[in-house]
């Protein structure tokens, strides 16, 4: 995968709530110029956010890395204005490193990508953008000889963010106290060697029973998808073959 700054992936129209009409977009690789629109972005959205926990902001700091070389950014902008924008590291610190969590060598550390940023103007809600925008990413990081593995971490009250992961083929391999003691599950995807789950035999859960679901993940168990019901988030778990 060779990064373009400010190459442009994607052009159309889209349907803005404001106003419902149509407008032109253009999808492209963000660069460091992009640095003010993406914290603004960031900015506006955590001050509507009613569930604040379920987003971990990203700094300045880690943006400029990105922009130097870690990884790579896209944007969706509608009149040189940025709505979207979604974040990859190919470049993981060992500190911040996901696969940790699961044990994995230090070998195998090296071989990590992590999505990161995820943001979507409200306006521009219904179009399924974190999961193309991500999508996108995953799918040109898988390029790298050198990347196996793409982390995330999403919050188990987050549906928007479980549904898109799992779409994406990542699984849910652990429940964790991440970041501010928050609960968070941790999802990965082996692109080499995809886990392999007994779906004829899957175990429902509700989002929030945490005891059951350590149980399950302890077993081989992952998440692999959801569904809502009257009563809230449901995780579909399974066992590795």
């Amino acid at each position: 995968m060779k990064v373009i700054a400010g190459e442009v992936l994607e052009k159309g129209s889209i349907s803005i709530k404001s106003d419902n009409n149509q407008h032109d977009y253009i999808l492209r690789v963000l660069d460091i110029n992009d640095l003010s629109a993406v914290m603004n972005l960031q900015s506006r959205l955590i001050d509507i956010m009613e569930q604040k926990e379920l987003y971990v902001p990203i700094t300045e700091e880690e943006m400029v890395q990105l922009f130097e070389g870690a990884g790579e950014a896209l944007g969706l902008y509608i009149d040189n204005k940025l709505y979207a924008a979604c974040s990859l590291l190919s470049q993981v610190p060992y500190e911040s490193n996901m696969a940790r969590e699961l044990n994995f060598s230090e070998e195998e550390l090296f071989r990590v990508a992590q999505l990161e940023l995820s943001l979507v103007d409200p306006d521009l809600r219904g179009h399924k953008l974190q999961y193309r925008m991500a999508g996108i990413l995953a799918n040109r990081v898988r390029n790298k000889a050198e990347i196996r593995y793409l982390f995330t971490t999403v919050s188990p009250h987050n549906y928007p963010s479980i549904e898109t992961v799992t779409s994406m083929g990542l699984y849910i391999a652990k429940l964790s106290k991440m970041y501010f003691d928050w609960d968070r599950y941790v999802v990965y995807r082996d692109f080499i060697n995809p886990v392999q789950l007994d779906t004829a035999n899957t175990v429902i859960v509700a989002n929030t029973s945490f005891e059951e679901q350590q149980e399950l993940l302890k077993n081989d168990y992952r998440g692999y998808s959801q569904f809502k019901d009257q009563d809230g988030i449901k995780i579909m778990y399974a066992r590795k073959l």
